[in-house]
């Protein structure tokens, strides 16, 4: 044996205890052997001293013992070994239709860009509260200093919004509370609940629409190149439609005639009501469109030459396609350029405009001029009464004016 090392035999020698000839310290390592098949576990007894290394290898080997007669694993998981146990538990609600495909995508996509190359090779045990707040820095520096500083991707924001933190963090704490429930982690390090600063919505106004749509065909008109002003045309319905459904962006993105349906109401009239079917990270819903969100359905029909919606079901597939017949998949650019031709990059409050303000735009005219009830327009948007009246509250009090003067 070489100088340094010494070995010290417990339990029959199903414990040994023993110290490296390169490890000057001393520090006691130990190996375990469990069961019939002889499995082997070394842990650092994290001490020179003998008798403590002694007490502390016969509390693991009891520990391990009793993990292995119950299944539980005898090495400490690492983060990305529990997050990948939780993404096939998510895909297995996802089959049962209890997890939306959007919530899906959006937990893998935020475990492969964020949390696995910070948290990933971390054994979950040793996740301390220092852990998430060194995160939280990591995380800000991501796009522009950090880890994500020379790649691109069109639909992140250089610097994480007060919500996208608030979203990462509960999907932190679910998937380590996913390593609690399955006996992995022994308890969850303190973490400091995040709050989102509510800020009023960056919607258009009715004078303010109407110069989007109005800029919108000029630029349509004024395109020389056919695809150029197919593009801008079909920007224009992308914008109506939006505007008359509520419907989140990504939701859009997934929609093809075959979710479209032109239904008729019980009121006594058979009135013909535009509804769709959307999967987002709510889940599955049917949306109801505006009179007008029914209207720019039809000139959508007509963009594409179809005669009917039968007709569209049968040869068509997404509702927005290029001259290919290939889905589009964000129009964030041409979005932009239009409300740089309109001026309105900005609210008054100088708030960014974004395609979600589309959404806004829905919820705040049904508020103000549909007389539309908050519970029926959170169903219909798929959001939360608490969601609206945090986000829409101003226009609540401009309802109410008349009765504050």
């Amino acid at each position: 044996m070489d100088v340094g090392q010494r070995e010290i035999e417990l339990r029959g020698g199903r414990i040994v205890l023993y110290t490296l000839a390169s490890d000057k310290r001393g520090i006691w390592q130990a190996r375990f052997r469990l069961g019939t098949e002889r499995t082997l576990v070394r842990r650092s007894m994290k001490t020179t001293d003998l008798a403590e290394a002694k007490r502390t290898a016969e509390e693991l080997y009891e520990e391990l013992r009793y993990k292995q007669r119950n299944n539980h694993p005898l090495k400490d998981q690492t983060f990305k070994q529990l997050a990948d146990d939780y993404v096939r538990k998510a895909q297995r609600e996802t089959l049962e239709g209890r997890l939306s495909k959007g919530r899906l995508v959006l937990v893998e996509g935020t475990l492969k860009r964020y949390l696995l190359p910070f948290f990933g090779k971390k054994p979950i045990n040793s996740i301390t509260t220092a852990d998430f707040n060194d995160y939280d820095d990591w995380r800000l520096d991501y796009w522009t200093k950090g880890y994500g500083a020379d790649r691109k991707v069109a639909t992140a924001a250089t610097t994480p919004s007060a919500k996208t933190l608030v979203m990462e963090q509960s999907m932190l704490r679910q998937i380590l509370k996913h390593g609690l429930e399955q006996g992995s982690l022994k308890q969850l390090a303190f973490m400091k609940a995040k709050r989102a600063k509510t800020n009023r919505r960056g919607a258009f106004d009715v004078k303010e629409y109407r110069l989007l749509i109005w800029t919108a065909r000029q630029r349509t008109r004024s395109a020389e190149h056919p695809r150029v002003k197919r593009d801008r045309q079909l920007l224009e319905l992308y914008v109506r439609l939006l505007v008359g459904t509520g419907m989140r962006v990504g939701e859009a993105r997934g929609l093809t005639w075959r979710d479209v349906e032109l239904i008729h109401t019980g009121n006594g009239k058979q009135t013909e009501t535009l509804r769709l079917w959307v999967d987002g990270k709510t889940g599955k819903r049917a949306v109801i469109g505006t009179r007008a969100a029914k209207n720019t359905l039809k000139k959508l029909l007509a963009h594409y030459g179809w005669k009917d919606l039968d007709e569209a079901r049968a040869k068509g597939n997404g509702l927005f396609t290029n001259n290919n017949g290939e889905d589009i998949h964000t129009f964030e650019v041409g979005f932009k350029n239009l409300m740089a031709a309109a001026n309105l990059d900005t609210d008054r409050h100088g708030n960014a405009r974004t395609l979600y303000s589309l959404r806004h735009t829905y919820a705040t005219f049904r508020l103000l001029y549909g007389g539309t009830d908050v519970y029926l327009l959170a169903r219909n948007m798929g959001t939360s009464v608490l969601m609206i009246e945090q986000h829409y509250g101003h226009v609540s009090t401009t309802l109410a004016a008349d009765k504050l003067i």
